[in-house]
């Protein structure tokens, strides 16, 4: 099924089966494949499951992906003269024997069309994880405190990518005529804010850990007053916050907890676009 008239027709045998899965035998054609997780341990392979130091899913365990909302023009980083496509993808830990979990920049852009079939041509831009992951774990696989009821404390879950337009007044950016940011929720770690410029033409490349200290933008973790311990309604956790989602619109952002309701932030230079249409 490759074009809307052959989805009609399939479409329509299946509503008028009611859903019965032997009439809905029509699947979306997969057209496009991205596998090329980080190799932390150095053998050559990617971490998984099935190469060895799945460490959880550190690397591995995608949970969210999300189309970046505009193109970019990444000519100034000198990274491509033609407007590039770049998706973000972020894993879910349960626990981990060093580490949080990742977030991948991955650049979507390049295709094939042979003989009617579409391939995109997935490539990895960056990664970043917390500047400090390297020196935590969690939950049941953390060997200095294993705790089987610290699951996903510190994993990143959800993220929200926005896309700034910019002159000189609300010019944040290292060139160009545009900022980006990523906004990540991160269980109990927190609401991160993360510079799309910086994942893609960072100062020392080869140095994960500065990478991804020089990319964080902000970091804000919701708290009680005067470090008032902040009360669980729905889950019985003992730490709170739970970061499940983020979402940013028009210059304020909305951070969603589990367990102590919605949070309303706004970072110092997203100020210049409220009202914005973002």
């Amino acid at each position: 099924v490759n074009s809307p008239e052959e989805y009609l027709v399939h479409a329509t045998t299946c509503k008028s089966g009611l859903g019965n899965p032997i009439i809905c035998r029509w699947r979306a054609e997969e057209v496009g494949l991205w596998m090329d997780f980080l190799d932390l341990d150095g053998d050559g392979q990617p971490d998984s499951g099935t190469t060895g130091n799945e460490n959880g899913g550190r690397v591995s365990y995608i949970h969210y992906a999300e189309p970046f909302p505009e193109m970019l023009d990444l000519s100034h980083l000198g990274y491509s003269d033609e407007p590039v496509h770049v998706t973000t993808a972020a894993v879910e830990v349960l626990s981990t024997s060093v580490g949080t979990g990742i977030i991948y920049l991955i650049d979507t852009t390049e295709y094939t069309l042979v003989d009617g079939q579409f391939k995109f041509k997935p490539k990895l831009i960056r990664d970043w994880e917390i500047p400090t992951a390297n020196d935590h774990c969690y939950g049941a696989d953390c060997v200095e405190h294993p705790h089987d009821d610290e699951w996903l404390l510190f994993s990143p879950h959800n993220l929200d990518s926005a896309y700034f337009p910019t002159t000189e007044i609300e010019d944040q950016s290292r060139g160009g005529d545009w900022d980006a940011r990523l906004y990540i929720s991160h269980y109990h770690a927190g609401l991160w804010v993360v510079d799309i410029e910086t994942l893609v033409s960072p100062t020392n490349p080869d140095d994960r850990v500065a990478t991804h200290t020089e990319a964080t933008v902000a970091w804000y973790l919701p708290h009680g007053e005067d470090g008032q311990v902040l009360g669980s309604d729905f889950y019985d956790f003992s730490w709170v916050p739970y970061l499940w989602a983020v979402e940013h619109h028009n210059g304020i952002t909305y951070s969603s907890c589990i367990s102590t309701g919605l949070y309303v932030t706004q970072l110092d230079i997203d100020k210049p676009y409220l009202g914005y249409d973002i």
